[in-house]
């Protein structure tokens, strides 16, 4: 598994986005100095480069909390309704933010052309408000990409000081029949840092598409990982899937309420119920003696 350097990675997702909007200035300064070129228009290349620039970069100070927002009401949690439903009206908020710190750039350093702040702003938003409200978009969808990116990569990861496995203790049963070493802590990549998630601290695990949910009495993280891959890396004496969605602590468990064709809803001790499925039965025989 790839190593991450901790002090590296402090610098390089603002120097990823230092460069990012560098390129997006550069490239959109260029290309209306053409298009404005091949039109007669007369334009200054410098004069395009500039504005553009002025823009990624007031971009890039917004950047840290789209990011944030993005994490906190991501697709994967949302799905599309409710995703869009937040996402839309937080386009608008953050492009007149965007717009505002243009303005405040612009006004600073060049006067804002000869015009006021309010003058200036509202030719900003009568002119790019547009453009800027697709720009939020392109962002949170490279975020998101981002995140996919490097989740899968870091998502769920094991060392040999977290790991024990058969030889270590050989005692160790898997009632789930995975015969594979267990883990003993998750790496969580969250808000820039690296979290060692014991788990022991875990109650139950659901599925969330390509992504799993670790539920613990404190919080919940969602990490890139699928839930056979989750189970196979679980002890399974101490956790056991109900159904294809979700696995559970097996301490955690306090009561078995038969339902219908051999399924059982599943009382946790703090309460939460959980459903089990007839396809994993075999699971729960052996603490249900059967």
């Amino acid at each position: 598994m790839q190593q991450i350097d901790l002090k590296r990675s402090k610098f390089y997702f603002p120097a990823l986005v230092l460069v990012c909007w560098t390129v997006f200035g550069l490239f959109f300064g260029i290309q209306n100095f053409l298009r404005d070129a091949y039109f007669g228009k007369g334009p200054s290349l410098p004069g395009y480069l500039v504005g553009w620039l002025l823009c990624g970069y007031s971009w890039a100070i917004l950047t840290f909390p789209v990011f944030k927002f993005v994490r906190t009401f991501s697709f994967v949690r949302l799905k599309w309704l409710r995703f869009f439903a937040i996402h839309i009206p937080s386009a608008v908020v953050f492009s007149i933010a965007q717009l505002g710190i243009y303005d405040l750039i612009a006004q600073t350093l060049f006067h804002g052309g000869g015009r006021g702040f309010i003058e200036y702003y509202g030719f900003l938003l009568a002119n790019e408000f547009q453009s800027s409200f697709l720009v939020y978009f392109a962002v949170i969808g490279a975020i998101t990409a981002y995140d996919d990116f490097f989740v899968r990569a870091t998502g769920v990861s094991t060392t040999r000081s977290d790991v024990a496995g058969p030889a270590d203790d050989p005692g160790i049963s898997t009632p789930n029949g995975n015969g594979h070493s267990r883990v003993r802590r998750i790496s969580i990549k969250e808000n820039g840092r690296i979290l060692l998630l014991d788990v022991d601290d875990i109650d139950w695990i659901t599925s969330e598409g390509n992504y799993v949910q670790l539920h613990t009495p404190k919080k919940k993280y969602l990490i890139r990982e699928t839930m056979n891959n989750m189970e196979a890396k679980l002890d399974g004496s101490e956790f056991v899937r109900v159904r294809r969605s979700t696995i559970i602590r097996v301490a955690e468990i306090k009561e078995f309420h038969p339902t219908f064709n051999g399924e059982f809803e599943v009382i946790l001790r703090s309460g939460t119920k959980l459903a089990s499925s007839r396809r994993y039965r075999k699971n729960l025989e052996y603490l249900l003696g059967a």
